[in-house]
């Protein structure tokens, strides 16, 4: 995202195994939520073109159809700094009533290809772990699933994982996976949509994000409602900056999508961007928040 101010063989195997096969519990449980994050971080960075890539499509996938009635592995090109780079969307269907409302909850599950942000120039040029930027929001819906398999809800839920969002340096190349998503969504064009990006820091602050609360007022007012019913003291009643995000593309195609987001990370683009800067109790506020939301 851009933000801009208005002024060995076995660990791999187990880091592919899909958590919470057997699971009992109806509510969120910020601890199997975590167990999606590390898992997905032991991969190693997931950027298109390096190993941990593919293995993360394969393991997103798995934990998707473990709970998910339908799941589309939605594969596309993009053209980034003059080349094709092939990009996967995930998504997982969660149909309802005829009359339900469609809701689109997603995140980005790749990783930037570069620290851009370390202060060690030599080191600028590695891929980041993402902890908090990509896993953070995708472990808190691959939880949600869980919950929808076992409960269903108020809303036809569609869960989307987009890839290509940090692979572009520039803005203009970004967000690739929410742009084909906007062009080709499935199975519908829902209605509105959650964003979730960088949710699983340590001291977890969540503003009502600038571009959200203009264009997509209604759908944020209804998450910041819903926190405040699962006192998800994280969520503040005030803005944040500005942030180009996902929404933005989804938000131009007419599906209003407020973003939960907090920017304020010191180690966004770094490699510090770890588990070890990020916590479990970040990830259960944010699934508390969800949960009040798809049933109040």
């Amino acid at each position: 995202m851009r933000w801009f101010r208005p002024t060995a063989c076995i660990a791999v195997l187990l880091a592919l195994a899909p958590v919470g096969a057997g699971a009992e519990g109806t509510h969120f449980d910020q601890h199997l939520a975590w167990a999606h994050l590390e898992r997905q971080c032991a991969l190693g960075p997931r950027v298109a073109g390096l190993p941990g890539h593919e293995q993360g499509a394969a393991y997103l996938e798995a934990a998707l159809r473990q709970h998910a009635r339908q799941v589309c592995r939605q594969e596309f090109t993009a053209r980034v700094q003059g080349k094709q780079v092939r990009f996967t969307n995930l998504l997982a269907d969660f149909p309802a009533g005829a009359a339900a409302e469609h809701l689109l909850l997603c995140a980005h599950w790749d990783t930037r290809p570069q620290a851009d942000q370390e202060q060690d120039r030599q080191r600028r040029a590695t891929p980041i772990t993402g902890a908090n930027d990509g896993a953070s929001g995708v472990a808190v819906l691959l939880e949600v699933a869980r919950l929808l398999a076992a409960r269903p809800c108020r809303y036809h839920v569609t869960i989307a994982l987009f890839d290509g969002e940090d692979y572009a340096p520039q803005a203009a190349e970004m967000f690739a996976g929410a742009r084909e998503y906007a062009r080709r969504p499935w199975p519908a064009r829902p209605a509105w949509g959650v964003l979730l990006d960088m949710v699983g820091d340590r001291d977890l602050a969540l503003p009502r994000e600038q571009h959200a609360a203009a264009r997509a007022g209604e759908a944020t007012t209804r998450v910041w409602q819903a926190a405040r019913q699962a006192g998800a003291a994280a969520f503040q009643d005030r803005l944040g900056p500005l942030v180009m995000d996902d929404h933005w593309p989804l938000i131009e195609a007419g599906i209003p999508t407020t973003l939960v987001i907090d920017f304020d990370y010191p180690h966004w683009h770094r490699l510090t961007d770890t588990p070890a800067n990020c916590a479990p109790a970040s990830l259960g506020q944010v699934g508390r928040m969800l949960e009040a939301l798809l049933w109040p």
